[in-house]
């Protein structure tokens, strides 16, 4: 029976060494950055969920929520939205409870491009703090864009290149 301890001790042994041998060259360099994969995966993820919550109609308040927070307004609980679905233009007011930044420091194009580009009937955005407001209308955004701004929500690969190019 000792005889056959002997080899398998062995055999272990070198399986788990070669193990911890592997496992540090397959280790990243804890001081090597990984922004870019990081920052491409995050903009594919950003533009899945925009794609996943697009919608025809600022009515459809559940998804025009989701895609306010998918587009970069803040975290949930920093604004509140009002909805304008009566009459045209349609619109949503995003009024900023708890800014991240000063408002006049705030650029709010590219959050303001994504909602007005998945929301099909979107005319225009407002953002409001403090007595302060920033607006913009579809047609603002597609002539910053070169392109009409509605072909975010009906082509994924616009859409995921512009979110690829807000990358800082």
């Amino acid at each position: 029976m000792a005889h056959l301890a002997r080899p398998v001790r062995s055999t272990l042994g070198a399986l788990l060494l070669s193990a911890v041998a592997l496992a540090g060259c397959t280790t990243p360099d804890p001081g090597a950055s990984n922004a870019g994969s990081s920052a491409t995966v995050g903009a594919d993820a950003r533009a899945q969920a925009l794609w996943a919550h697009r919608t025809a109609y600022v009515g459809d308040n559940s998804k025009v929520i989701a895609l306010v927070g998918d587009a970069g307004f803040g975290p949930a609980g920093s604004y509140t939205l009002s909805l304008w679905t009566t009459r045209k233009p349609y619109a949503v007011t995003i009024a900023l409870t708890d800014p991240a930044k000063p408002f006049e420091t705030t650029d709010f194009s590219a959050p303001a491009t994504l909602l007005l580009g998945t929301v099909t009937n979107l005319d225009a955005v407002h953002v409001t703090a403090a007595g302060q407001t920033y607006s913009m209308t579809a047609g603002e955004a597609s002539t910053a864009l070169g392109h009409d701004v509605k072909t975010l929500g009906t082509d994924r690969a616009a859409l995921d290149e512009y979110v690829r190019s807000l990358r800082d």
